[in-house]
């Protein structure tokens, strides 16, 4: 009996703490009274898990609230710099990694290319990664977004074809390697979809983010949460056909080909700039294909176009944001990322945030 009893306060004394956390993650400032009022835990419950967390140094005093006819309450807020994550995006040109803390905001010089001779192995990337987390503290885990087919279970990279990685059990790697509980292996746009989603403020629990890394794909995010499909090969939206009826391959499908011959055709930055109405119209008549698909399936409310999609025309988002009015009964909002070249990191952390939630105590160590 005394052992169910015991678990039974463990649990609850874990969801007291998640509940405060996220109110405070999500509202900023707040004190005690506020906090139990967000959240329907009792004054008692919010002092003890307030506390607990103080000592941590994960929740820090910032003042007094204001006067509410009675005694001035203190003010706590989430001391996001306490804990961070170690985030790497390999899909970057160069790949880069950073600290992100609580809130999901890149701490400041922490953000570095890694280093070409990193990557000529995952041998040798994951020594470089051991390296780096060694030299750290308080980091509750590790993300890394990679560009390819990944299996996010088993943190297995089926094929990266950037990197010449195949068949890399890179968690198994890392976790033999790297003291640290939580790593999260998983797809470079779906970790963008997700930073969008959690730290884009959106206000959407359905969005999909487009994006050009290798290959045109999607991240999916439904229901407030990432849809991989059972091969996890979902967003796979370079696969579909192609206005010009080109035929695609196992390796690129036919959307993306067309895609990739008129970004080739236009270039980038100032080519950009004097590229031809024509060939303006042509990337937008691909990418009005694909978001018609996707809004026409998942009825999504937002598209978010990722920066290196916007760089070959910088008013895409409202060109299909009006094509899709013209034709779909609930069109989408097309918009820009918010986030920029920073949702991949950002998003690589969130994926961490969400592992350490299922058990917040890790915050305690």
């Amino acid at each position: 009996m005394s052992d169910v009893r015991t678990a039974d306060r463990g649990y609850i004394r874990e969801v007291n703490l998640r509940a405060v956390v996220e109110t405070l993650r999500r509202l900023g400032a707040m004190t005690r009274a506020g906090i139990a009022r967000e959240t329907g835990l009792s004054g008692p419950t919010v002092s003890a898990v307030v506390t607990t967390l103080t000592e941590a140094g994960v929740v820090t005093p910032v003042g007094e609230g204001p006067a509410t006819g009675g005694r001035r309450g203190d003010l706590y807020e989430l001391n996001a710099g306490s804990r961070t994550v170690l985030a790497v995006d390999l899909s970057g040109e160069p790949a880069r990694h950073a600290l992100v803390d609580l809130n999901g905001g890149i701490v400041a010089g922490s953000l570095h290319a890694v280093p070409a001779t990193a990557l000529r192995s995952p041998a040798t990337f994951v020594r470089w990664l051991a390296k780096q987390a060694s030299r750290l503290e308080h980091v509750i885990g590790i993300g890394l977004a990679v560009p390819g087919v990944t299996d996010p279970l088993t943190g297995t990279i089926e094929w990266a074809p950037s990197l010449g990685w195949r068949d890399v059990r890179l968690l198994d790697e890392v976790r033999a390697t790297v003291p640290t509980e939580v790593v999260v292996v998983d797809n470079d746009l779906n970790l963008a979809a997700l930073g969008e989603h959690a730290f884009g403020e959106h206000d959407s629990s359905d969005l999909v983010m487009f994006g050009v890394r290798g290959g045109l794909g999607a991240g999916l995010i439904l229901g407030g949460a990432l849809h991989r499909g059972v091969h996890f090969a979902a967003g796979e939206i370079g696969y579909l056909p192609a206005p010009s009826g080109v035929r695609g391959s196992r390796d690129f499908g036919p959307l993306e080909t067309t895609l990739f011959d008129h970004m080739r055709a236009i270039g980038e930055g100032a080519a950009a700039d004097l590229a031809s109405a024509a060939e303006m119209a042509g990337i937008a008549e691909i990418l009005t294909s694909a978001c018609l698909a996707v809004a026409a399936v998942l009825d999504v409310g937002v598209i978010v176009l990722g920066e290196e999609i916007l760089r070959y025309g910088r008013r895409l988002d409202e060109e299909l944001t009006g094509r899709l009015a013209d034709v779909l009964p609930h069109p989408p909002t097309v918009i820009p990322s918010r986030l920029g070249a920073d949702a991949t990191l950002r998003g690589a952390a969130a994926a961490v945030h969400q592992q350490v939630n299922t058990d917040v105590r890790r915050l305690l160590i």
